[in-house]
């Protein structure tokens, strides 16, 4: 991990959407990068969604998949603000990141480039990380704040060896990490997709322009405009975490619940205006503080942390293994 760090600034944060290649080869601009099929879509907010290559049909010889989800009313941990990130890159590259709060401090990032098999800790960039997103195998950029609670962006082109010094955020998409009804968003640095007085628990974006939320009422709200505006996109009760990724040209949403006959984390499909269809029942513990569930969505895996275990699932998230 001991590399030279690269010099390139981070300039012209808000790009039109372009290829992850053209992305590579401009680590200063994260956010701006495009849909392009091996682009990867993560569970907190990441750059550049895409449609996903894998199969979405579920095997029939999986119980646990692709199931009506039961009605049950859920029974893990109450939904709060989450504090556990994972963002991936693919099935083998992955951050985990622990937010930490500006007063406190307390951040914490960890990298695997193996698959999960094993995870170095590395040092965060800010004394809190509300985003965390892998732009290629050694390139990682990190949206964070000091004690001051002012979000800056900072790149890493070392595998987190070394950051950048952060900059002024400019056309990211971001929790607030002062106030928990608050995103920023390229549009907007204080939308209140929840509404005023409802926490945002997750935020997922899947392009410059196209984001969800998820809300502690259980609501999906969605924007298309850059955050200026935000929709209902479907409701799932006790939603812990949420991430998207297009497939077939749609944008489709994945949440991670506790509930029904899982004894784990129940990962549901949320369409508006559907029952909820579960994908599949990863592992068979669920954390008891809050926020301790994080989701990321790619297209060619699925990554959930769940307190200290890490699960890494297939293309078509139906089949999933403890790392």
């Amino acid at each position: 991990m001991q590399k030279k760090v690269a010099t390139i600034g981070l300039v012209g944060f808000l790009a039109v959407d372009v290829a992850l290649v053209a992305l590579a080869l401009r680590p200063s601009h994260p956010d701006g990068a495009g849909a392009p099929a091996a682009t990867p879509v993560a569970s907190f907010t990441t750059p550049g969604a895409s449609g996903a290559t894998g199969s979405t049909k579920t095997p029939a010889a999986t119980p646990s998949s692709g199931t009506t989800a039961t009605s049950d009313a859920p029974t893990g941990p109450k939904p709060a603000p989450v504090t556990e990130i994972v963002g991936a890159l693919d099935a083998t590259t992955a951050w985990r990141a622990t937010t930490g709060s500006c007063d406190k401090g307390g951040s914490t990032l960890l990298v695997t480039s193996d698959g999960g098999k094993t995870w170095d800790k590395v040092k965060a960039p800010a004394r809190s990380v509300s985003r965390v997103q892998p732009l290629a195998a050694d390139r990682v950029f990190a949206i964070g704040a000091g004690s001051s609670c002012d979000l800056k962006q900072y790149a890493s082109n070392d595998l987190g060896a070394t950051w950048q010094a952060g900059t002024s955020v400019s056309g990211g998409w971001a929790r607030q990490l002062d106030k928990a009804t608050d995103v920023l968003t390229p549009q907007d640095t204080r939308a209140q997709p929840c509404g005023a007085s409802t926490d945002v628990i997750d935020l997922s974006r899947t392009s410059a322009d196209e984001a969800q939320a998820l809300c502690a009422d259980g609501s999906v709200m969605v924007t298309e405009d850059g955050g200026q505006s935000w929709a209902d996109d479907g409701s799932v009760k006790g939603g812990l975490a949420l991430g998207n990724r297009i497939e077939s040209n749609r944008l489709t949403t994945y949440v991670a619940r506790v509930g029904g006959d899982c004894p784990g984390i129940d990962l549901v499909r949320v369409v508006k205006g559907k029952s909820l269809e579960s994908v599949a029942c990863v592992g068979t513990k669920v954390p008891s503080g809050a926020g301790q569930v994080g989701v990321s969505i790619v297209n060619a895996a699925g990554w959930i942390v769940a307190g200290d275990a890490v699960y890494s699932g297939n293309a078509d998230l139906t089949k999933w293994k403890q790392r």
